[in-house]
């Protein structure tokens, strides 16, 4: 693995990343702002729903993520690839017809509305999809960050120029979003122009062994990705049927205030993926403990963002208010999910342990099933529902890291408890004292943690280098 070509990359995903954090970070602060609080509430309905649309490849882009991971772009079977996308969009028309199906029976006009959406992004967010995959497994990162700019930026730029002549309409705001990944999807065919316009021999194009060989692999991904997604779903779920549209917006813009930092996290899972498919077994063993030993003191500094951010955000926002109160339980949560998405899920994706994966996955959203059940039915209580989210999130994390280790060889540490003790340690300080004393309390923490961790970072540094 070279360093200065690992670097270009994270250099590449980075800047777009910045990119997509301040076009987010304008989106949560102005949009919330100008419209009403059960328009954003249906807003973010749409949202959520479109971020379940992945699910109807059933594992084929998937299968393809995990075959081909690594692979030089010349090298591809290009036709082959070709037969595959106009195969998985003639299967998405029959999926996105039934959704406009369900549109046309539901009576209540904003959900109806919702699902048409939906019908129309399912096929622009699959066929997006496709590019997306084949540019990430063969180290284009560079386009893939150019195509995540322009829908990003487009759609931004469409929502503030409809703000600016006061249109407050989720629908416009969803069609804007549709927009913007139409765009992208031109140019992201247009990257991949070798793929969809030359001209080839027609032997691949039913090539249902093919798509047999995708989907098989591809479905204990597909089933792990899903129920990592429900893990939390079920309780944003829980909090719409217990408290309401109104609720639920406001909950959501906790979570996408507590999610910004995620942001380079993915980054970070995108660059390491077809790199370590790239190496050796004995390389990725030596990679796992040096790339934790960067990864989680970063992400502990990252998160003093959050006092500036809890300082500023109720007074911006005051009739979200009552909702915001949850940030300083639900912003840490960005630690665990980083450790899942680096330490366990990306591992587990190159040793090809995605049964693991998926048997890990419904074990805690069995969990999360119960406990928001528990929460919103029997105690009917918004708190409670809320630090749900946090504990589960704990026990993927912990139990994710616990199969790596084992399957690396990697002795258990005292490291994640002292992390858990960091992350209990920043939610007691900033739920119970004010934020200037709870970031003063935090910082002399974390410059405590990061004096024990000095010689590990450093050792890290060396051991990245190396390779």
């Amino acid at each position: 693995m070279r360093i200065k070509l690992l670097l270009k990359d994270f250099g590449f995903v980075i800047s777009s990343n910045l990119l997509t954090l301040a076009i987010s970070t304008i989106v949560i602060l102005i949009v919330p702002k100008v419209i009403g609080v059960k328009e954003y509430g249906y807003w973010q309905l749409f949202m959520f729903y479109s971020s379940y649309l992945g699910v109807l490849h059933i594992g084929w882009l998937d299968g393809i993520y995990l075959r081909y991971g690594g692979e030089q772009y010349d090298h591809l079977n290009k036709a082959l690839f070709k037969s595959q996308f106009w195969l998985l969009m003639m299967f998405q028309v029959v999926f996105a017809f039934i959704i406009a199906i369900l549109a046309t029976i539901v009576y209540d006009k904003q959900y109806s509305f919702i699902l048409y959406a939906l019908a129309v992004y399912l096929l622009i967010s699959m066929a997006q999809s496709f590019c997306n995959f084949v540019l990430q497994i063969t180290s284009r990162i560079r386009e893939y960050s150019e195509v995540t700019i322009l829908a990003n930026a487009i759609y931004v730029i469409i929502v503030v120029s409809l703000i600016l002549i006061n249109v407050q309409d989720f629908r416009v705001l969803i069609m804007a979003f549709i927009f913007g990944n139409l765009v992208a999807l031109f140019y992201g065919v247009y990257v991949l122009k070798d793929i969809f316009f030359r001209r080839y021999v027609n032997q691949y194009f039913w090539s249902i062994s093919e798509t047999v060989l995708n989907i098989k692999a591809g479905i204990p991904l597909l089933m792990a990705n899903l129920s990592a997604m429900l893990i939390i779903g079920v309780v944003r779920m829980g909090i719409q049927r217990g408290w309401g549209i109104e609720a639920f917006g406001k909950v959501s813009l906790t979570l996408s205030i507590s999610n910004l930092l995620m942001v380079f996290i993915n980054a970070i899972s995108l660059v390491i993926f077809p790199k370590l498919k790239r190496v050796d077994d004995n390389k990725v063993k030596k990679l796992y403990p040096a790339i934790r030993d960067l990864l989680i003191p970063s992400v502990f500094v990252g998160m003093l963002v959050y006092f500036p951010i809890g300082y500023f955000i109720p007074m911006w926002l005051p009739k979200y208010e009552s909702a915001l109160v949850y940030m300083s339980v639900l912003f840490p949560m960005v630690a665990y999910q980083a450790k899942f998405e680096i330490l366990s899920n990306t591992f587990m994706k190159v040793l090809r342990m995605e049964k693991k994966l998926l048997i890990l996955n419904v074990l805690t959203l069995i969990i999360s099933v119960v406990l928001t059940a528990f929460s919103v039915f029997l105690l009917h209580n918004l708190t409670v529902t809320v630090f749900v989210i946090i504990i589960v999130m704990a026990i993927r994390s912990t139990l994710s890291e616990l199969y790596v280790k084992n399957k690396l060889g990697v002795k258990f540490s005292s490291e994640m408890i002292l992390e858990t003790v960091m992350i209990m340690l920043f939610i007691l300080l900033s739920w119970y004292l004010p934020i200037i004393e709870s970031m003063i309390g935090y910082s002399l923490a974390l410059t405590l943690y990061l004096l024990i961790k000095k010689r590990d970072i450093f050792t890290a540094i060396k051991s990245v280098r190396k390779l």
